[in-house]
């Protein structure tokens, strides 16, 4: 088995662009990337909620991506028809691979 076998399910990233409307006020808008990036999703367990207080409550997946992944904190996730909020993301030691912890929107 292969790190890349591993990497079953799909997610579509938006990245953010900031800009001002006519009135001042700044607007964030979300592209969606045309590609879908391959990753692993598995729901986060109980035992890494309990090492994290505080810090990812409100996680619900942590994503596997390969380490030429785009994936960056603050971006948008959508994941079956679901949109979350990337809260943190993690480089593997080794550089292997990268892991982000996602947050329903």
């Amino acid at each position: 088995m292969t790190y890349d076998s591993l990497m079953i399910h799909n997610i579509y990233l938006q990245s953010s662009t900031s800009s001002q409307n006519s009135f001042g006020e700044w607007i964030n808008t979300y592209t969606t990337a045309s590609t879908a990036e391959e990753c692993r999703v598995n729901p986060v367990s109980a035992e890494e909620l309990i090492k994290l207080p505080g810090a990812y409550d409100d996680v619900k997946y942590k994503v596997y991506c390969k380490s030429g992944s785009t994936i960056d904190r603050g971006m948008r996730a959508v994941y079956e028809s679901n949109t979350y909020k990337v809260r943190e993301v993690l480089i593997d030691s080794s550089h292997h691979h990268k892991k982000a912890y996602l947050a329903l929107i």
